[in-house]
């Protein structure tokens, strides 16, 4: 059972920004079909970025291992560089593949040029992951609302990223009667 939520994580995720990112646009599709249109369309890629993810993460827990026998100042820079290539597998390069068409390999190397090439934007989801942790960890309860409210707010800053930027043109404003 555990298996099959690793390997369905990175689709998972695809599924929820696709109908996050519909929310956030106000388009009126039911988002039983716009998740099964989303998981059709993108589940073979997504389940490798997601895999990569896993793999990374599973470097981060060996290395979080070794914190009672090194202590933290020798594994917090790993423990760092391990987080930001998460923050961008999930948070920049799942998006992408959502959003645009391409190869596997360019949707990682995009993924990973826009997070690293817009600092301000990783340093700032990288604020909201830490705290949305930080709340988890003390009040459990918060795990049913803040990774939704986090990919709500994500899925709202992309969509201006990517229209501010040319990536995508700007959705049309419906005609009011």
């Amino acid at each position: 059972m555990s298996v099959a939520l690793v390997v369905t994580a990175g689709a998972g995720t695809v599924v929820a920004y696709e109908v996050c990112r519909r929310y956030v646009l106000g388009k009126d599709a039911g988002a039983w079909a716009v998740a099964r249109k989303a998981w059709q369309q993108s589940w073979k890629q997504a389940t490798v970025v997601g895999l990569l993810a896993a793999a990374v993460a599973a470097v981060g827990i060996v290395t979080l291992s070794y914190l009672p026998t090194l202590g933290l100042a020798e594994v917090l820079v790993p423990l760092l560089v391990v987080g930001l290539f998460l923050l961008l597998l999930v948070f920049w390069c799942l998006p992408l593949v959502a959003r645009f068409t391409n190869p596997t390999w360019r949707q990682l190397r995009n993924g990973f040029t826009l997070g690293l090439t817009t600092p301000s934007l990783t340093f700032l989801l990288g604020i909201a992951v830490v705290v949305a942790g930080v709340a988890i960890w003390n009040f459990m309860p918060v795990v049913f609302v803040a990774p939704g409210l986090i990919l709500v707010w994500w899925c709202y800053l992309l969509e201006r990223f990517f229209v501010d930027r040319g990536y995508v043109q700007p959705e049309p404003e419906e005609a009011e009667v």
